[in-house]
């Protein structure tokens, strides 16, 4: 099935890539408000700016599918990097961090965990390269 034949027609892994991003999204929505009630948190403010940046993101993903598209059909415009791949890569770790730091949030015991431990470790690197 091909959502927008007439603009791009997308490869199997770009639709699953899109399909992860839009996934991550709702979980991190979802571990948010469970942190938010675990913690007796909750702020209307809070919810609304969060669920406006996630539409900023589906935006930004739908901006690299019209550019990939009407790129493809310009002709030779010296830039043929796919968009979708990357955009959605980084749109994706970004979500798994926030997921990861709502779950430690709504979890405390779970930052001593060996699995936590490795993001620690991951952050404590990229800190000390910058």
């Amino acid at each position: 099935m091909q959502p927008i034949p007439f603009l791009i027609e997308f490869t199997e892994p770009e639709l699953w890539f899109i399909g992860l991003v839009l996934v991550l999204e709702v979980f991190d929505i979802v571990t948010g408000w469970i942190q938010a009630a675990v913690n007796q948190t909750f702020s209307s403010t809070k919810m609304r700016e969060g669920l406006w940046h996630k539409m900023v993101l589906i935006l930004i993903v739908c901006l690299a599918i019209v550019l990939q598209g009407f790129t493809s059909h310009i002709g030779d415009t010296g830039w043929s990097m796919p968009l979708i791949y990357p955009v959605c890569a980084y749109i994706a770790v970004m979500e798994v961090a926030s997921i990861l730091e709502n779950v430690k949030s709504a979890y405390p015991d779970i930052a001593d965990s060996p699995l936590f431990k490795l993001f620690d470790n991951a952050n404590k690197t990229q800190e000390d390269t910058k």
